[in-house]
């Protein structure tokens, strides 16, 4: 198995010769970290076994079968031959961070210890070791970090993980056809201004810096040229493309993102979604238990979700909804969701109107 970037996206790997300490270091912070839920990876350069002779699943592989599987009501364990599949992304997808132990040549980021001949020094110089975090020696030389500094390599990890839990952005998508409209909905007045401005004042209100998601086509209209906007990169993609647009632009950032044809969108319940939001899921999204759905256009995208949806994508996938569906979420369940009504039509509008009339002191 080969680890990707888009594994997990929190990994932190320890790479170095047998016997220079990974392992005992890394059950260090294990034990140190255990308000975390933590993944562990380990790459053996040499053949082993899961099992043991005498018992059935030992057995049953030695005869021959290609899977086998065995539980309990607390454990599992799957023995597969043969090429990893991609499968076990699945086990590590609700992990706040994964520890790596060996896999030495993956692009992820990494330790890499080195002993006192610095024998993998060559391979780092060559360009066959990458994404290099720190280096950790028995003696703390030269600026690394000392191997028996736990202290230090966690509070390392630490301030990476609180790196990408910074306030999100916020942005206001407007960016569709509004086809069944027949005007553009960014345009309407739900509260006494076009509903983007209304939208992007009530972001910033809250405390966010906030972009216009638009179209190219878009950029010289004058509700659209007063406030910060980010055009399209991603054309044709709908939704996908305009949030995929402004995580390329800030890709440390996460992104609150909420869509314009939604008009019942309230302060309060921007508020609400930042005070849920959990920064170690990919998003933070409301859940509707009777439709079963997320709703992904009002929901926060953490900068850890940029490469996955760029993998959805690559795949031919640009429906939100199915990404979140195939994601880590923090998912968020409301009693009432009245305010998460999508508007399209003109009779979705005028119902909307006469709604926000009778409640309007």
């Amino acid at each position: 198995m080969k680890l990707k970037n888009d594994f997990h996206p929190r990994l932190f790997g320890f790479t170095g010769l047998s016997g220079s300490g990974k392992t005992t270091l890394i059950e260090k912070i294990i034990k140190e970290l255990a308000n975390y839920q933590i993944g562990y990876i380990k790459h053996d350069a040499h053949k082993f076994e899961m099992d043991y002779p005498g018992k059935d699943t030992f057995r049953q592989y030695a005869a021959g079968a290609h899977v086998v599987f065995i539980n309990d009501a607390d454990h599992l364990a799957l023995n597969v031959r043969g090429e990893s599949k991609g499968l076990e992304k699945e086990y590590f997808k609700d992990c706040d961070l994964v520890l790596v132990e060996g896999h030495k040549y993956s692009p992820h980021p990494k330790f890499v210890f080195l002993d006192e001949e610095e024998k993998l020094a060559d391979e780092i110089k060559e360009g066959k070791i990458t994404n290099i975090m720190g280096l950790i020696t028995r003696d703390g030389r030269d600026g690394s970090f000392h191997r028996n500094d736990v202290n230090g390599i966690i509070a390392f990890i630490k301030a990476k993980i609180e790196a990408s839990t910074q306030t999100p952005y916020g942005l206001v998508l407007t960016g569709g056809q509004s086809s069944r409209m027949g005007i553009d909905k960014a345009l309407i007045s739900y509260h006494g201004r076009p509903q983007a401005e209304y939208l992007y004042t009530l972001l910033e209100e809250v405390g966010l810096k906030t972009f216009i998601s638009c179209r190219e086509d878009q950029l010289e209209r004058k509700e659209v040229r007063e406030l910060s906007s980010i055009s399209d990169r991603f054309v044709n993609f709908g939704p996908l493309g305009g949030i995929l647009s402004a995580m390329a632009t800030h890709p440390e950032r996460a992104w609150l993102v909420v869509a314009c044809d939604l008009p019942l969108v309230t302060a309060e319940n921007i508020k609400e979604l930042l005070r849920v939001r959990d920064p170690f899921k990919q998003a933070t999204a409301f859940y509707n238990q009777e439709r079963e759905q997320f709703e992904p256009l009002f929901a926060i995208y953490e900068g850890t979700m940029y490469s996955r949806m760029l993998h959805f994508l690559s795949e031919g996938v640009t429906c939100p909804q199915k990404v979140l569906f195939n994601s880590s979420i923090k998912k968020v369940s409301l009693e009432s969701q009245g305010f998460l009504q999508n508007v399209n039509t003109p009779e979705e509008k005028k119902r909307v109107l006469k709604l926000l009339k009778e409640v309007t002191p």
